[in-house]
């Protein structure tokens, strides 16, 4: 390859063109990660294709800098992946490239994730039997020499001065000596990662009950077939469709072929990698944010070079380099978090899953007890086929049923916890049993008012207010990070009158603590789960019986299956009905009914203490009823009346800006070309978006309604089109384009 052109990660929609010199052309190939030239500075980048002479006309030629051998290569698979993503959702195809591969690999910084190698010291063949002079040789000997006689694998050097002193010196002279030999080796740092947490002991084999048998046949045969299909499997809290998976998962491996498991939250990867380990062994690796940028770029190269032939992780793994992929699972599909929202590409898991698995044709399985409206319209529609698992897996030979949900009404009551639940929460306790409370709001007071003049703390950089966070005694804004102290009086009128209102996760905690002095509680929000494989610590605590009640937000209401948990809390059931959103009921719906399911998934009764004061709201009433089918009515109802996903198709357009008034100016400009531009469309906006500045960057949107099937390129070129019809946009001004947006106001 004589001239390359290259994907980088910026927001062009272009590939540049490098000329390759004679000592890497025979390095030069697609999917290979190169650095470059551009500009003032070196970026990384991605060969797609070999250039011409012609591609390097009107510019400068520049050469192509390194290909190091150590840098990921991309899959032919990813690259036309990758560019679908990039046609789709409106963005560049160096910015899809930057999503599959491991962190840092192409930025636009310099530096990024490397090989790293230990120094291993082996006993030296032939080596003398006295020991040496010094009391350090010696101790370094005896303990090599006790490790070779366990058979277990070297000591490298680090680790050997660590336990038993001496320095490099010392093992140099021993080498010297004749007595050891070192080499260097490979570090696997995903290995050491997965050593740590993996706990997974032997493996329990259950025996399937009918509608897990018709769902493993249905997918086991298209496995055989060796043929694209999606399956929507629709299973209620418990009805073992974790078993299904493994299952089918067996079936592609027996085949020869790899798998993807996604989930939709970091917290839930411990419990699933556990599952899945025990019966795949070492055939997994994970791939999640909380990892190190080592550890994800030593999984990733074995995924590429075929040593992990099953990928567990949230979003991104769906990107994973997996090797003939022949099964691409989403469990609990319906979770917003498969949506990226920053940076580009802001791409859904969900159906990248589904059109990654066409590609391949593998098959694909979307799971859960509430199926996104969009998955169940596909699903009517035929595009999708359904498998349906009404009733909880049997135990002991005896039917399982779902929890009885109670209504606690809260209108007119003050206190945060009713006595109701403080009730079963003691009852509980006392018969050694578990109890998970959700909140879906952390922090300890979400609003800090002066009740003499009103006054409220705002960021200064964004349109909300902080935040009051107790254990660091700070007031801290959700959207930005700021933080401020908080003051003794009121700023504005002087007066001791400020008050803590609402409650989040800290304080809830606090009033739990103090109404059950007893009781060992443990909180899994944001704020505890910041360190890494604090989500795993919290939850093997919780696992071990080593805490009598979980109080989280969002995170414990998914996918957690614990034995004895028999009662689960549900504090201000309703927040959340009144977002401008039109997916805030149906989000509302999905949360409840699945924290729900955490309760009695074995052999004790599960029970459901629900507060709210909206009881007769239509949600809470399909909610307690576990009335999906009728929930599911009701809201496709109204968005057919709207012409809402998934009866329309929905692009949001975010314009932000320095200036409020010149960033409305854009926005309106940017709507009426694309409004010109599609007859098709209704454009709507632009309006202040919910939350009108973030980080001092004043934000209003735009949305695009389209019908279902539309000209995607024809509609791409339009934006493009109102985008350059703004001119080159000055610093600190932006047009943000969401195809398929999670949130719609």
């Amino acid at each position: 390859m004589h001239i390359a052109r290259i994907a980088l990660p910026l927001p062009l929609d272009q590939l540049f063109s490098y000329r390759v010199p004679v000592a890497l052309r025979d390095r030069m190939m697609p999917g290979r990660c190169v650095t470059v030239p551009f500009g003032r500075r070196r970026l990384a980048g991605v060969v797609i294709e070999e250039g011409t002479e012609a591609d390097l006309a009107d510019v400068r030629a520049k050469d192509v800098a390194d290909a190091t051998d150590g840098l990921p290569e991309v899959t032919p698979e990813l690259l036309e992946l990758t560019r679908w993503i990039a046609a789709y959702y409106h963005c560049s195809w160096g910015e899809a490239l930057r999503a599959a591969l491991p962190p840092g690999s192409i930025s636009t910084k310099s530096g990024g994730p490397s090989i790293v190698h230990d120094t291993m010291v082996h006993l030296a063949d032939g080596a003398p039997r006295e020991e040496p002079r010094g009391e350090r040789q010696q101790a370094l000997m005896r303990a090599i020499r006790h490790r070779q006689a366990q058979g277990d694998r070297p000591y490298s050097q680090p680790e050997l001065l660590a336990a038993f002193g001496g320095t490099s010196a010392t093992v140099k002279r021993l080498e010297e000596l004749g007595y050891v030999r070192t080499e260097k080796q490979e570090v696997d740092r995903f290995l050491d990662h997965a050593g740590r947490h993996d706990t997974s002991g032997p493996e329990r084999r259950v025996v399937l009950h009918d509608r897990q048998i018709e769902a493993t046949t249905a997918l086991t045969g298209a496995l055989d077939a060796g043929e694209f299909r999606t399956f929507l499997l629709h299973g209620v809290t418990g009805s073992g469709k974790t078993e299904v998976y493994l299952a089918a998962l067996e079936r592609a491996r027996a085949a020869g072929r790899g798998g993807i498991v996604l989930v939709p939250e970091i917290a839930l990867t411990p419990q699933t990698v556990r599952r899945f380990r025990a019966r795949f062994g070492d055939a997994i690796a994970v791939l999640h944010s909380r990892m190190s940028q080592g550890e994800r770029f030593d999984a990733w190269r074995g995924i590429r070079e075929g040593r992990y032939p099953i990928v567990i992780g949230p979003r991104s793994a769906i990107l994973a380099p997996v090797q003939n992929p022949g099964l691409i699972i989403v469990d609990e599909e319906h979770e917003s978090t498969y949506k990226q929202f920053d940076p580009a590409p802001r791409y859904h898991a969900r159906d990248v899953a589904v059109v990654r698995a066409q590609a391949a044709g593998a098959v694909c399985v979307l799971g859960s007890a509430t199926p996104s409206l969009e998955s169940l319209t596909n699903a009517r529609a035929g595009k999708y086929e359904l498998l349906s698992m009404p009733e909880r897996v049997p135990v002991d030979g005896a039917p399982a049923t779902l929890p009885d949900i109670r209504i606690v009404d809260m209108r007119g009551v003050k206190d945060l916890l009713s006595p109701q639940l403080l009730d079963g929460l003691a009852r509980r306790i006392e018969r050694k049993e578990q109890s998970i409370v959700l909140l879906n709001r952390r922090g300890y007071a979400p609003t800090v008012e002066c009740r003499a003049c009103g006054w409220t703390p705002e960021c200064t950089d964004c349109s909300v207010g902080m935040v009051f966070h107790k254990p660091l005694k700070q007031l801290r804004c959700h959207y930005c990070g700021i933080t401020d102290h908080m003051p003794r009086a009121c700023p504005a009128c002087g007066l001791d009158a400020i008050e803590l209102m609402g409650t989040g996760t800290q304080r809830l905690e606090e009033d739990m603590i103090a109404a059950l002095p007893d009781a060992r509680i443990l909180r899994m929000d944001l704020d505890t789960t910041t360190k890494k494989d604090a989500h795993h610590d919290l939850l093997d605590t919780f696992g071990r019986g080593d805490a009598d009640i979980l109080l989280g937000t969002q995170m414990v209401a998914k996918g957690l299956d614990f034995p004895k948990v028999t009662l689960v809390g549900i504090v201000q059931a309703d927040a959340g009905l009144s977002l401008p959103d039109i997916r805030a009921e149906e989000r509302v719906f999905q949360l409840l009914t699945q924290v729900s399911g955490r309760a009695g998934r074995a052999d004790l009764k599960g029970e459901v203490l629900l507060q709210t004061r909206q009881p007769g709201h239509s949600v809470i009433q399909h909610a307690i009823r576990h009335d999906y089918e009728g929930f599911a009515t009701h809201a496709l109802a109204e968005r057919e009346a709207f012409g809402y996903p998934p009866v329309g198709r929905l692009i949001g357009a975010l314009v932000s800006g320095v200036d409020d008034n010149r960033t409305e100016s854009m926005a309106r400009v940017w709507a009426r070309r694309v409004e010109q531009a599609i007859p098709m469309a209704q454009v709507l906006g632009p309006a202040p978006a919910f939350i009108h500045k973030v980080k001092k960057s004043f934000r209003h949107q735009v949305l695009v309604k389209l019908p279902v099937r539309y000209n995607a390129l024809s509609v791409r070129n339009a934006l493009d089109a109102a985008t350059l019809a703004l001119g080159t946009l000055p610093n600190g001004y932006r047009v943000t384009i969401d195809v398929d947006p999670a949130g719609v106001a």
